[in-house]
């Protein structure tokens, strides 16, 4: 007896926390309070010390680069006009296209149903981008009520791959709500001074709060991009300065607990190469957000993110690689490792068996933008571009990275492609009536 009442009142106890937790927020019924607090880091290359420091719009576009991408467009230039001509066509960049959502519970790992959410990010994303190329009012509106309806109904995400499914769709959910806010003066549903219930909110709770917990090699750097996006869009210090300490220092999931620092093999090289390639693309995505901060950590490590992609590609346009078996991701026993040899799942490249879509930004970014010879990341850009491109019109599967990366990462030539970050207060962007803040009011 004396157990059930100790039992009774521990219970007692959890039920009122679990009321305390949903009052504090809100509709939102995740689990935040798995994740604890945010650790405070040392500072490192990178680490904001203030709030104030943050640079809008600065996710994977800052306004610089999305006006590259407008002015490539609107003056015929290559790779944009080729590129624009596919992506206008596409399924998610049209203003008409029909909303699968918002669903309160999405689930991914045990339960999936997820899909609406995938489709319906990626048209907000792609209409965000269409209504800055052409200011069409039409785009405007499709990207935000998406973001209004998924950001106001939206309450629980669970499954054992919430990681993956907040990582990969919350980070592109949020580079759509950056441009939309911070360029298309998107004021989300729900905003009050004394704390809304909209987007932000559910960013917050749902989205960040479950990604402090990160985890092993391509997995735990999809966490750090995603954190970092998040901690922007939110002007989160403490978060920003976690990711980008992970992404530093973090030994199962930073670049150098993804890639060997001598001969750049991926820590998955020997589980199969679709992750072994996935995580290139993720680490080049965190990388593209902390370069639209100010910080340049493409080269770090003596470029390591080009040694790997060079490692990978080779590996993948069917040459031997030299392979070392003690280096191998945090927690390999959970999928059959370590590993001998590399993997041959999913090795090649075909019209069936097309690789993930990662290799233009690292073609862009160190082929051209850098000057850098990178012979196995060229060919392997020039074989993907016969069969089509790193963007596809039509497609049912947008996929775990952006795509499109002729017209969203590209630059014309060598350059440092600085951004003017004096033009506004923020960086670029403008937010409220006189462009230097909102106004609270009585």
């Amino acid at each position: 007896m004396v157990r059930l009442g100790l039992t009774l009142s521990s219970l007692v106890a959890v039920v009122g926390l679990l009321a305390d937790l949903a009052i504090a927020t809100g509709p939102l019924n995740g689990l935040p309070v798995l994740n604890g607090p945010v650790p405070v880091m040392p500072q490192v290359l990178g680490s904001k010390k203030r709030v104030g420091e943050f640079i809008h719009p600065g996710l994977w576009h800052t306004h610089d680069d999305l006006e590259r991408i407008r002015l490539g467009v609107e003056n015929g230039q290559e790779p944009w006009k080729s590129a624009y001509a596919n992506f206008s066509k596409d399924a998610f960049s049209q203003a008409s296209y029909v909303m699968q959502g918002p669903k309160s519970i999405i689930c991914r790992g045990g339960c999936n149903n997820y899909t609406t959410f995938s489709n319906d990010v990626r048209a907000a994303y792609q209409n965000a981008l269409m209504w800055y190329i052409t200011k069409n009012q039409s785009h405007w509106d499709r990207a935000t009520t998406i973001l209004d309806a998924w950001g106001t109904n939206l309450t629980s995400i669970i499954g054992t791959d919430t990681s993956l499914l907040v990582g990969l769709e919350g980070d592109m959910f949020a580079n759509a709500a950056e441009i939309m806010r911070w360029e298309g003066g998107w004021i989300e549903a729900g905003a009050k001074a004394s704390g809304g219930s909209g987007f932000s909110n559910q960013l917050y709770w749902l989205f960040a709060r479950q990604s402090i917990i990160i985890g092993q090699a391509n997995y735990g750097m999809v966490s750090i991009k995603a954190l970092l996006s998040f901690a922007v869009y939110l002007d989160d210090v403490s978060l920003y300065n976690y990711a980008v300490y992970a992404f530093q220092n973090d030994l199962c999931a930073g670049i150098y607990g993804n890639f060997h620092p001598d001969t750049g093999q991926g820590a998955e090289t020997g589980r199969d190469q679709g992750h072994a390639q996935g995580a290139l693309g993720w680490t080049a995505e965190a990388a593209r957000v902390m370069e639209s901060q100010g910080t340049d950590v493409y080269s770090l490590g003596d470029n390591l993110l080009l040694k790997a992609a060079e490692y990978t590609a080779k590996y993948n346009l069917m040459h031997d690689v030299e392979y070392d078996p003690k280096f191998y991701r945090c927690e390999a026993i959970l999928i059959n490792g370590p590993w001998a040899v590399p993997s041959n799942i999913s090795r090649g490249v075909s019209a069936t068996k097309l690789p993930p879509k990662v290799y233009d930004i690292l073609y862009y970014q160190y082929v051209v933008k850098r000057g850098k010879c990178a012979p196995y990341t060229s060919k392997m850009k020039q074989t993907i571009d016969s069969l089509g491109g790193e963007g596809n019109p039509g497609t049912s599967s947008p996929g775990d990275h952006p795509s499109w990366g002729d017209l969203i990462w590209s630059y014309p030539g060598k350059g440092d492609y600085l951004n003017d970050n004096g033009r506004t207060i923020w960086g670029g962007g403008v937010i409220g009536p006189n462009g230097t803040g909102m106004i609270n009011s009585a």
